[in-house]
């Protein structure tokens, strides 16, 4: 096997090993409002979900890197999360990917991405920050923290406060997403992506005092 160690490489050949390695990643959209009271929203596949209690979920930002025009720039998300203390999370899934990638560019700080690609704004209920209409799922979150890792990447805990659902995606009376029915998108490595349909089930053995495995 091939061996490298990181501390030879340069910041963008970590980023693609590492994000390469990892996958696929559950993305989250991410909603905000700015100084004006403008949306904007971005895609992020560093996320993921921390604790159930308290209610936490982590985005890793980053400033704008060499690949664009806003070199060196706080990225708009970080920036009105700090200023609002608040947010919103929306899974993404295929019908709404390709719109979700395109709020991904790094438009100038006065345009809306969500009005630029076509999606629907919906008021939140906790939150001031919108959420996409068009998501199937969503969450309000709230500032936790934000952990200043470098002067380049920041990590930011949000504690989850309400959740919306499609209708079809939720049992309300036992609580329980419908998983067979929710179909997220997961990033792989740069441009790349896969479908969540082909699904098995592997149920976690309970322990035999025996020592006996049980299958």
């Amino acid at each position: 096997m091939a061996h490298i160690s990181l501390e030879d490489l340069t910041d963008r050949q970590r980023y693609w090993l590492i994000t390469g390695s990892v996958g696929p990643r559950p993305i989250g959209l991410v909603t905000t409002l700015n100084a004006a009271g403008m949306c904007n929203a971005a895609p992020f596949s560093a996320f993921n979900y921390m604790s159930e209690v308290p209610a936490l979920m982590i985005i890793g930002v980053d400033r704008y890197g060499d690949e664009s025009h806003r070199l060196g720039e706080r990225k708009d998300t970080l920036a009105n999360i700090e200023l609002h203390k608040e947010f919103v999370v929306n899974m993404v899934d295929e019908p709404i990917l390709e719109k979700a990638v395109l709020c991904g560019s790094d438009l100038p700080a006065h345009l809306s991405e969500p009005e630029s690609v076509g999606f629907t704004l919906e008021p939140s209920t906790q939150v001031a920050a919108p959420r996409i209409g068009e998501a199937p799922i969503a969450w309000e979150c709230r500032l936790f923290d934000v952990i200043e890792l470098t002067g380049t990447r920041s990590l930011v805990l949000g504690e989850i406060a309400a959740m919306y659902f499609r209708d079809d995606l939720i049992d309300l009376d036992r609580m329980r997403v419908h998983v067979d029915r929710f179909h997220p998108i997961g990033r792989l490595g740069g441009p790349t992506y896969c479908r969540s349909d082909d699904r098995m089930v592997v149920p976690v053995p309970a322990f035999d005092k025996t020592g006996t495995p049980r299958v």
